[in-house]
């Protein structure tokens, strides 16, 4: 291939200017890597003590590019290196303010996020984490999601849960005709944790003190995992979800809307059970939930007002 080992050579120096890495010139020139490292030498290039001086220049920009607000999956592509790489380095750096997970994930897809939302429980709050109740999920993981996933229909809806997160995140499609919101923030994933939500709610789920009374929870259980209908001119209510869950639910329309306690029946699912009241009590108790609400699923608050009008 080559006429000559001076001519070899200069092909090796070429390489190693052009950028090409020290294995890829190896195999291009058919040459070990004891030899190329010993004709560049002969260039006055020492391939050891370069590269180390390359890297910790690619230390620095690392550096560099996340004071610059740049998110690490960014640093990742741009510089070539592992995440652990570039997660022990900045760690290690000092007066380095190291970002959350969800400070990561503001970063890399942009927009803003009320993190403070669930903090003071208030109506739309109360609503909101019943929804979450219903048809909620946080992960055991890191990552730190907390995803809210509706049906397609329920567009809208999601919009006015984006508009109480404060955050500009995209809804996504979830999984058959469904609908998501998908974020990622340590501090609502803590808060939420500490109002009782584990990853498998769906089996252990038990309303937390602070909100077995509020109506306002309770209405955003129903939007999710229950419902308000006018059928064959019978008004119903129900709502399902774990023993618990039922259980408290009669308790409390029994105080607040004057119904007639009643005992969960067995539902569809391993640990699921409803409640169902009907006619005057469906009335009275949809009320007591939908009556001057600051926020609900429209499509059952129009059923609310066909119960009550008729």
């Amino acid at each position: 291939m080559y006429k000559d080992t001076k001519e070899k050579s200069q092909k090796i120096h070429q390489l190693f200017e052009e950028g090409v890495i020290l294995t890829k010139i190896c195999e291009i020139t058919s040459s070990s890597q004891f030899t190329v490292k010993k004709v560049l030498s002969s260039f006055g290039i020492d391939y050891d003590s370069y590269m180390k001086e390359e890297y910790r220049k690619k230390l620095n920009r690392v550096v560099e590019l996340y004071r610059e607000g740049k998110p690490q999956l960014f640093i990742e592509k741009e510089l070539n290196l592992t995440r652990k790489t570039i997660r022990n380095l900045l760690k290690n750096q000092e007066d380095m303010v190291y970002k959350t997970k969800s400070d990561q994930w503001l970063l890399r897809y942009g927009g803003t996020l009320n993190e403070e939302c669930f903090n003071e429980l208030t109506p739309e709050s109360l609503y909101w984490i019943g929804m979450l109740y219903a048809d909620g999920h946080i992960t055991k993981s890191r990552e730190f999601s907390i995803e809210l996933v509706l049906h397609k229909d329920d567009h809208l809806h999601l919009e006015k849960y984006k508009n109480f997160l404060g955050t500009s995140r995209n809804i996504g499609k979830g999984t058959g005709n469904g609908l998501r919101v998908r974020i990622n923030s340590k501090k609502i994933h803590n808060r939420l944790s500490e109002l009782g939500f584990k990853h498998d709610k769906s089996y252990t789920a038990i309303p937390h003190d602070s909100f077995k009374e509020s109506r306002d929870f309770w209405r955003g259980a129903v939007d999710g995992d229950g419902g308000v209908y006018r059928y064959t001119r019978i008004d119903q209510v129900f709502l399902c979800g774990t023993l618990e869950t039922i259980f408290d639910f009669i308790v409390f329309c029994s105080k607040h809307a004057g119904v007639k306690e009643k005992y969960p029946s067995k539902a569809s699912g391993v640990v699921l059970y409803q409640v169902s009241y009907y006619g005057q009590d469906a009335r009275k108790v949809a009320t007591l939930l939908y009556k001057d609400a600051c926020v609900y699923l429209e499509r059952k608050y129009q059923k609310y007002l066909e119960i009550v009008n008729n």
